[in-house]
């Protein structure tokens, strides 16, 4: 939590005058705790000065952490992300504010880049003093956050009978209260859920599903309790007060099942998205039977992740054949209400209180505020050098007034967004 700090004069013991020092007030959540952040869909509290978006954050640090997608999530000081490096990946516990590397846990972990670096893709996860990481092989381990100290480690094929996607597990796990939401995707349960504290299993769905790579997305559905979720080839929505009883299935069938991002809901509406042509639809699941209310093709997210501001959808599209534009669309109708070119055909979007920030494929990190009318640009800062092969498709992650960016093949920067340059 940062605030204004006053500086106290005292005249003859009669008056004291309070200097403020120019310091600006801010507002940020205490943590970034899970993928996408503590709502799980970018956004969080806080506000970004106007010189830091003009000029520029100033870079607190900088390392290299290992090959992989895997994003940061940041809590009590502390930031962790995982990466691999000759076929080992190892999970990284940093001081959030110096870089100092609080403790580390390395296991034997193929990198497995196909077609692209490789490494892992799913995101850890802090929940009440543990921090949890999956890997791409199926293995999720929980440790102490602070110490490091390993509790239990649950492996999806083995211990669950999971069915492994092509790319590996990229589905970042979900707490919903005392469990662990996991999707090994197996034919016994296509969703699980653990017991966060030991890694028992407490309750697995009936239905079977081929593995994707989105997590699951908490939201309300009729009154109860739901996630839904992008599997590989169809999105579903689980009642978590009935252990995972599903409440609708929607197929939609990817090339290669490549089924990334996650989906968004807005009511009875839900907007999924995919590349290889696919491109988005909005489905209503409202009735037994859900329907199209909307789609365009031209629109795909193959793995990049959007917001909902309002009745509107705000995020980036593109994927090989497109080059990427931050777009606002009509949730219910599909209007498009603008379009703003950015570099590069991918980018991750997250909501800082007014403030929309973007980091592009290339390394580039742009701010600006998201209108009705448009996208109006307060700073454009590039932190990466804009080389083919130092891609950054991990999501951004902003949290305790810093923000994390990662390259596929493992430079990290931290940024502090309370100072410019």
């Amino acid at each position: 939590m940062f605030g204004i700090f006053p500086f106290l004069s005292y005249n003859s013991g009669m008056k004291i005058f309070i200097l403020f020092l120019g310091l600006t007030l801010m507002t940020w959540g205490s943590t970034w705790s899970s993928y996408l952040g503590p709502n799980g869909n970018g956004t969080a509290k806080g506000e970004i000065p106007a010189l830091v978006q003009k000029n520029g954050p100033k870079v607190l640090w900088k390392a290299k952490v290992g090959r992989g997608c895997s994003s940061f999530t940041i809590g009590d000081g502390r930031a962790y992300t995982v990466g691999n490096d000759e076929d080992r990946d190892t999970l990284w516990c940093f001081d959030a504010k110096s870089g100092d590397v609080l403790w580390k846990k390395t296991y034997s972990e193929k990198l497995a880049p196909k077609f692209y670096d490789g490494g892992p893709g799913a995101t850890p996860i802090i929940d009440e003093g543990l921090v949890y990481n999956l890997s791409k092989s199926g293995r999720l381990s929980c440790y102490d956050a602070a110490t490091g100290d390993e509790k239990w480690i649950v492996k999806f094929k083995d211990d669950l009978s999971g069915n492994m996607p092509t790319w590996g597990y990229s589905s970042s796990p979900v707490v919903y209260g005392d469990v662990l939401l996991c999707l090994p995707c197996s034919k016994k349960g296509a969703m699980v859920a653990l017991n966060k504290k030991t890694g028992k299993t407490v309750w697995s769905s009936s239905n079977g599903a081929r593995p994707g790579y989105a997590a699951p997305v908490l939201y309300q559905h009729k009154g109860k309790d739901a996630a839904v979720v992008f599997h590989g080839r169809s999105v579903v929505g689980y009642d978590l007060s009935a252990k995972g009883k599903v409440l609708y299935e929607y197929e939609w069938r990817t090339p290669y099942d490549v089924n990334a991002s996650n989906p968004q809901v807005l009511g009875d509406l839900v907007h999924i998205s995919s590349g290889y042509n696919m491109g988005y639809a909005v489905i209503d699941v409202s009735k037994p039977k859900p329907e199209i209310v909307h789609r365009n093709r031209d629109l795909p997210m193959i793995f990049q992740n959007c917001f909902v501001e309002g009745d509107d959808l705000i995020g980036c599209f593109g994927d090989k054949r497109y080059n990427t534009e931050l777009y606002r669309m009509d949730f219910k109708s599909g209007d498009i209400l603008w379009k703003h070119s950015l570099p590069g055909t991918r980018g991750s979007t997250a909501k800082i209180g007014e403030t929309t920030v973007v980091l592009t494929e290339t390394g580039m990190v742009v701010f600006g505020k998201a209108g009705e009318k448009g996208f109006t640009e307060s700073g454009r800062h590039q932190f990466f050098e804009e080389i083919s092969k130092k891609l950054c498709w991990a999501p951004l992650a902003i949290g305790e007034g810093k923000l994390f960016a990662r390259t596929n093949q493992g430079e990290v920067v931290c940024l502090d967004l309370t100072t410019t340059h």
